[in-house]
C-alpha cells in the first residue's frame, strides 16, 4: 500500500508539473508564431507599399497625359488633317494605357475598372469629334471640337477616376 501511496505522490505532482510547462511552451509557440507572421506581414508591407504608391502616381500621370488638352497639345502638329491627329491621338492614348498595364496588380479593381472607362471615354469623344467633322477639317478644328465637347459635358470619367485615385490613396496611406 506504502508503494501505491509513494508512487501517487511522486507520479501526480510530475504529471502536473508536466501539463503546465506544456501548456506554457504550447502558449509560447503560439505566441512566436503569431509574431513572426506579424513580422513577415510587415515586411511585405513594407517592401509593397512603395510600389503600390507608385503604382497610384503612375496612374494619374496615365489620365493627366490622356486629358483631351494634353493630348491636344501633344499631337497637333502644323498641316496634319484631323483624321490624321484622331489616329495619333488614340494611338497615343493606347500606348499610355499599355506601358501601365501591370500597374493594375497594385490598385483596387474599382481604380481599375475607372481607369479603363476614362480611356474608352477619351477615345469615343476623339473619334465622335473626329465623325462630326468633313474629311478636309484640319486638326485645329479637331481640337477646337473636342474641346468644346470637354467643356460642355459633365464632369469627365478622367476626372472622376483621378478623384477616386486620390481618396484611395487617401486611405490606405
Amino acid at each position: 500500500m506504502e508503494v501505491i501511496r509513494d508512487f501517487i505522490l511522486v507520479t501526480v505532482p510530475g504529471l502536473m508539473l508536466g501539463l503546465v510547462v506544456f501548456y506554457l511552451l504550447r502558449q509560447y509557440l503560439i505566441r512566436e508564431d503569431a509574431q513572426a507572421a506579424h513580422e513577415l506581414k510587415l515586411e511585405r508591407m513594407r517592401l509593397a507599399n512603395p510600389l503600390r504608391f507608385q503604382a497610384y502616381e503612375r496612374m494619374i500621370l496615365l489620365l493627366e497625359r490622356i486629358t483631351p488638352s494634353q493630348l491636344i497639345m501633344r499631337n497637333i502638329l502644323g498641316g496634319d488633317n484631323a483624321r490624321q491627329v484622331q489616329q495619333k491621338m488614340v494611338e497615343n492614348i493606347r500606348q499610355e494605357f499599355d506601358h501601365n498595364l501591370s500597374q493594375q496588380l497594385y490598385i483596387s479593381s474599382n481604380a481599375w475598372e475607372l481607369i479603363k472607362n476614362a480611356r474608352e471615354s477619351i477615345i469615343s469623344l476623339v473619334n465622335s469629334s473626329t465623325d462630326e467633322l468633313t474629311p478636309e477639317a484640319s486638326a485645329t478644328d479637331l481640337a477646337q471640337l473636342i474641346l468644346h465637347k470637354e467643356m460642355e459635358g459633365e464632369v469627365s470619367t478622367v476626372y472622376k477616376a483621378m478623384e477616386f485615385l486620390k481618396i484611395e490613396v487617401r486611405e490606405i496611406f
